[in-house]
C-alpha cells in the first residue's frame, strides 16, 4: 500500500479552513472511492478525475484508490477539490515525487483534457495559505502574487505542467493610488440642489446614510450616483477585502481595477437577493456594495419584510446568515443611500398638482418603517427643477468646479477627522457638544420625542459638520444644520 497526501482550502463564506487531501493505493479490484464528499459530487468528480488524468499523459492506477477529505465535518461541496485530489493519487502513484510539494496547498477545477480553471474563493484560498506559511498551487492570476509579502505563489495552468519545475508568477504592478473621482461621475452634472448637495458631502465625510425625497425627475438617482465619487480612495487593503468579496461569486478581479461600488437594488428583490442566501449561502447585493454605495430607488415601494433585513448591516456593518448546516458572516459596510416620491402620485409639494389623499400619503409613508428611518442620519427634501436652470439663457456655469470644492471640503473634514482621532480618540459625540449645544438638543428631544439613536445620529452629524469646518466642540450653529439635513 502506498499513500500521499496535500493540501487544500474548504470555503465557507469569507473564511476558509485547511483540508488534508489523502490518497492511498492499494490491491483490489480497480476504483475510486472519495470519502468526505456527497455521493453526487464524488460520482462527477471520479469522471473527471479519470478523464484529465489520461489526457495529460498520466495512468489512472488500476488498483483500488482510497481518497480521504479530513476533517469530516468541514463543508467540502466545491470544485476546488479536484486538483488536490488529482496530485494526491499522482503522488501515491509515484507519478509525481512527493517531495516536490511538501508543504503546498493546491485548490482549482480540472477540465476533462486536465486543464485546470479558476473557481470562487480563489483569491480568499490564497490569503489563508499565506497566513498559514504554505506555498500555493492553483490557476494563473497574476493579482495573487502581487500580495503584499506573498511571494510562494505557483501558477499552473494544466496537469502536464505539474511534470516540469514549476516557476513563480511574476507579480503585477503596483494598484496606483486612484483619485477619488476617477472613473464616477460629476456633482456638476446636476443642476441646483444646492442642500442635497451638502448632504452628499457631509454623508461622504461621516459615512452617513441618506434619504432623499422629492417629486419625479428632481435628480434624487443623479444625486445618489455621485456619493461613490466622493468617498476616500480605496487603501489596499480594502481593495483586497473586495478582491475577496468577488472571489466568493468567482470573479477574478485586477487590484488595480477595483473601485468603490455602486449597487441599484431594485424593488422586485427578494430576501436572500438583498442579504444574502442559499444553501451555502452566497453574499446578496448588502456585501456586494461593501465599502461602497447601495442605493434603494422609490424605497417605500420595497416589502416591508425586505427593508427589515437592513437592520443589523446598518448598524453592525455585517449580517450573519444562519442555515440548518451553515452559519455564515458577511461583511456589508455600506453606505445607504434611498430614495422616494412624497406620495403615491409623486407630485405632492411640487407645481404639480397631487391627486392622494391625506389618508393615501399617510400610508404610503408608513411603508419604510420607524427603525429603518431612525437609522439613517440624513433626511432632506429634494425640490423639482426650475426649467429655467435647464433651458434659461443664463443658466449657471460652476466655476471653479462644484465637484472639485466639495472634495476640497471632503478633503479637509477627513483630515481635521484623523487628526481628532489621533489626538483625543473616538470618544462619544456626548462629549464634544458645547454647554449651549447640549441644553439646545435636549430641549428639541422632550419637545420632538427623539429617541435615544436619533439623538446619537445627530450629534454624530454635529460632529461631522464640526470636523468640516475644523472645529474641536459641535456648536449650536452645527446641531442646528444637523437637524435641518435630518428632516424631510
Amino acid at each position: 500500500m502506498t499513500s500521499a497526501a496535500i493540501f487544500s482550502q474548504a470555503l465557507t463564506g469569507m473564511r476558509t479552513a485547511r483540508v488534508e487531501v489523502e490518497a492511498t493505493i492499494s490491491n483490489g479490484l480497480p476504483q475510486i472511492a472519495i470519502i468526505g464528499l456527497s455521493e453526487k459530487r464524488a460520482r462527477q468528480l471520479r469522471e473527471r478525475i479519470r478523464s484529465a488524468i489520461e489526457h495529460s499523459g498520466y495512468k489512472v492506477p488500476d488498483r483500488r484508490i482510497v481518497v480521504n477529505l479530513a476533517p469530516d465535518d468541514l463543508f467540502k461541496e466545491h470544485a476546488g477539490f479536484d486538483l488536490p485530489i488529482v496530485l494526491a493519487i499522482l503522488m501515491a502513484s509515484k507519478q509525481l515525487e512527493p517531495a516536490r510539494f511538501k508543504g503546498f496547498c493546491a485548490m482549482g477545477e480540472l477540465t476533462l483534457t486536465g486543464h485546470i480553471r479558476q473557481v470562487p474563493g480563489l483569491f480568499i484560498a490564497a490569503v489563508a495559505c499565506q497566513q498559514e506559511g504554505l506555498t500555493f498551487l492553483g490557476p494563473y492570476q497574476t493579482d495573487i502574487a502581487a500580495l503584499p509579502g506573498f511571494e510562494r505563489y505557483l501558477p499552473v495552468a494544466s496537469l502536464q505542467e505539474l511534470k516540469s519545475e514549476l516557476k513563480q508568477a511574476p507579480a503585477s504592478p503596483k494598484a496606483p493610488v486612484e483619485p477619488a473621482d476617477t472613473g464616477h461621475l460629476m456633482l456638476d452634472d446636476v443642476l441646483g440642489q444646492t442642500l442635497a448637495k451638502r448632504s452628499l458631502t457631509v454623508a461622504a465625510v461621516g459615512g452617513h446614510h441618506l434619504l432623499m425625497v422629492g417629486p419625479p425627475g428632481s435628480g434624487k438617482t443623479m444625486l445618489a450616483q455621485r456619493l461613490a465619487g466622493l468617498m476616500a480612495p480605496l487603501t489596499e487593503p480594502q481593495r483586497l477585502e473586495l478582491a475577496c468579496v468577488q472571489s466568493v461569486l468567482g470573479f477574478a478581479p485586477r487590484l488595480q481595477d477595483i473601485k468603490r461600488p455602486f449597487r441599484e437594488v431594485h424593488q422586485s428583490t427578494s430576501k436572500a437577493a438583498l442579504i444574502g442566501g442559499g444553501s451555502p449561502p452566497k453574499p446578496g447585493e448588502i456585501t456586494l456594495a461593501h465599502l461602497g454605495v447601495l442605493f434603494l430607488d422609490e424605497i417605500a415601494e420595497f416589502s416591508a419584510q425586505v427593508l427589515n433585513q437592513l437592520r443589523q448591516p446598518l448598524e453592525q456593518g455585517f449580517i450573519d446568515l444562519s442555515r440548518a448546516h451553515h452559519r455564515t458572516r458577511y461583511p456589508a459596510a455600506f453606505q445607504l443611500v434611498a430614495a422616494m416620491n412624497p406620495c403615491p402620485c409623486g407630485w405632492l409639494g411640487s407645481a404639480k398638482p397631487c391627486s392622494c389623499a391625506a389618508e393615501q400619503v399617510k400610508r404610503y409613508r408608513q411603508r419604510v418603517s420607524g427603525p429603518i428611518l431612525d437609522r439613517i442620519d440624513l433626511q432632506i427634501s429634494v425640490s423639482g427643477l426650475e426649467p429655467s436652470l435647464m433651458l434659461g439663457p443664463s443658466a449657471p456655469k460652476q466655476t471653479p468646479s462644484e465637484h472639485a470644492t466639495a472634495q476640497l471640503l471632503i478633503q479637509r473634514g477627513r483630515e481635521n477627522k484623523r487628526e481628532r482621532v489621533r489626538e483625543m480618540g473616538d470618544q462619544d459625540a456626548t462629549f464634544d457638544l458645547t454647554r449651549s449645544a447640549r441644553s439646545q438638543l435636549l430641549k428639541l428631544a422632550e419637545q420632538m420625542h427623539f429617541s435615544a439613536r436619533t439623538m446619537a445620529r445627530i450629534m454624530r452629524v454635529g460632529r461631522t459638520l464640526a470636523d468640516i469646518e475644523g472645529e474641536t466642540l459641535v456648536s449650536s450653529q452645527h446641531l442646528e444644520e444637523a437637524l435641518i439635513l435630518r428632516q424631510p
